[in-house]
């Protein structure tokens, strides 16, 4: 499922089949596009939001005034554009860093508005990176090979994000997260808010809290997961039993609390920790095997037929 991790400069610019980076590549980019499309009501909304409540972070921390929305919109625009020529496999070059750029710049304007939503972050780094692989590799001959650093940094920025997670959670916490009673209490008042406020909330995470014993496993378990995403850079069963208890986690958090990691659980957050061309041609082999009997019968009925 996957190869060894880079342990040396070496190895952490080894070659990796180029389909391989093609394929993350447009699958990132693709799922930007879901993105772009599924959110541009409420970036559209924020963009129209008083001035008052713009308060300016990361890229955009320099301005003064925010954006106005009709510029939302066409940056909006250009990315989606961007990102779907490289979902494509068209103009690389050019589209993956505007594609990138603009995710970037979207968001941060979201985020400057008020709280600024992590589940985002990490889609945006790995366009980032991807941007910059097609700007300083050339582009690799169909069937060959290209630099793996690219992937190998998209694996390192996937487990940096979950450990530090795990240590936020420790410092805000301290020791008493083990014991789940404030992973407990965390859910029980998380759910109890949306459901005053009318919002989407998880009756089984307020059954559950009430609770006691469930949550110290959870609790564990939440740390073992995050303050244990090095394991991912174990090459073999080690890094794929880590890659489906994180995605099981996600699972559990969006039953439990009714928030969606909607990156992680589509699985293409990890999909650089693994051989995507392989499974490209199992399932290319299924679908001959599949499909060659129903030509094999079409091509048949027409020959009868054409001597009856």
């Amino acid at each position: 499922m996957s190869e060894a991790p880079a342990t040396t400069p070496r190895e952490w610019f080894s070659a990796v089949p180029a389909r391989r980076l093609e394929l993350v590549r447009r699958c990132t980019f693709g799922y930007a596009v879901v993105w772009l499309v599924v959110r541009f009501a409420y970036v559209a909304d924020v963009a129209s939001l008083p001035a008052r409540r713009f308060e300016p972070v990361g890229v955009l921390d320099w301005m003064a005034e925010p954006p106005s929305r009709p510029l939302v919109i066409g940056v909006w625009l250009v990315t989606l554009v961007a990102c779907g020529v490289v979902t494509l496999d068209r103009g690389v070059r050019l589209a993956a860093p505007v594609g990138a750029f603009g995710m970037l710049v979207l968001a941060t304007v979201t985020s400057s508005y008020g709280q600024v939503f992590h589940t985002e972050h990490l889609l945006v780094l790995h366009l980032l990176v991807l941007a910059v692989g097609v700007l300083v590799e050339p582009p690799a001959r169909p069937g060959g090979e290209t630099s793996g650093w690219p992937l190998n940094l998209m694996m390192a920025i996937v487990v940096v994000t979950y450990v530090l997670a795990g240590v936020a959670k420790l410092r805000w916490s301290g020791v008493e997260w083990v014991t789940g009673d404030v992973l407990q209490n965390w859910i029980a008042i998380d759910n109890l808010r949306k459901l005053l406020f009318d919002d989407l909330y998880s009756p089984i995470g307020g059954w559950l809290s009430s609770i006691g014993w469930v949550w110290l496993p959870v609790a564990v378990l939440t740390l073992v997961v995050e303050l244990g995403a090095p394991l991912a850079l174990v090459p073999g069963r080690v890094r794929t039993l880590w890659l489906v208890v994180a995605w099981s986690f996600h699972v559990g958090v969006f039953t439990l609390m009714a928030i969606s990691f909607p990156y992680q659980l589509c699985g293409i957050a990890y999909l650089a920790f693994v051989r995507p061309e392989v499974w490209e041609r199992r399932l290319r082999s299924r679908a001959t095997r599949v499909l060659r009997p129903g030509v094999a019968a079409r091509v048949t009925f027409r020959s009868y037929d054409a001597n009856s």
